[in-house]
């Protein structure tokens, strides 16, 4: 019977999203299409994340070189790595990266969508929503080991769905270009009263069809 390593699943505490495509697959690498995000967490509170990685990365390893029968394996990258600041200096965070396929094929030939969910606080479903770098949130995943000739034995985290706890959306917070509030200009939307004969109205004009 071929040995396997069992599935291990993982909810992060909470963090900021970076580079996140959860509504809209990025195609850029792949025609399919991934959904994925990173993830910046201290490296404090992601601790037990990065043991269950390093873990698993040990196992992938080890049935990888068990069934290469001595051929030499190498280890694939981590799917995560300090966080590190404009001067090289590293921050004290770490980067954990999420991704899944936009659709799967199964080995009979079937394919369905592959969307990860997405909740708000509460744990409600959210939809027709734009989630940008800078939002707060939690990740749930699958970690997946896998063997390639090319990049080697590792595990990827097969993201599964996101808990939004602090929204950043595109073209309503200017905190997402990284933006604080400052004193100065502000617009206000003004609306122009012009006095008629027959009354008040604004300067709107509405047209018969």
């Amino acid at each position: 019977m071929e040995k396997r390593i069992p599935n291990v699943k993982v909810v992060t505490p909470k963090g900021i999203a970076q580079y996140p495509h959860l509504t809209k697959a990025d195609t850029k690498f792949s025609e399919v299409g991934e959904f994925k995000t990173s993830l910046i967490l201290p490296k404090q509170d992601a601790s037990e994340i990065l043991k269950a990685i390093d873990r698993v990365c040990g196992q992938s390893l080890n049935l990888a070189k068990d069934k290469a029968k001595g051929q030499a394996i190498k280890e694939a990258p981590k799917p995560y790595q300090a966080e590190v600041s404009d001067d090289g200096k590293e921050t004290g965070n770490v980067v954990i990266k999420f991704k899944c396929k936009a659709k799967v094929t199964t080995k009979s030939g079937e394919s369905f969508d592959n969307k990860p969910a997405i909740f708000d606080a509460k744990g409600n479903p959210l939809t027709n929503i734009n989630i940008w770098g800078g939002t707060q949130m939690k990740v749930s995943a699958e970690l997946i080991p896998y063997y390639t000739n090319m990049v080697g034995a590792g595990v990827s985290l097969r993201l599964r769905a996101v808990q939004i706890l602090k929204l950043v959306e595109g073209g309503t917070d200017s905190s997402g270009f990284g933006f604080e509030k400052e004193d100065g200009y502000e617009h206000h939307t003004e609306t122009i009263i012009t006095e008629e004969s027959n009354g008040t109205s604004t300067n709107s004009k509405e047209e018969d069809f």
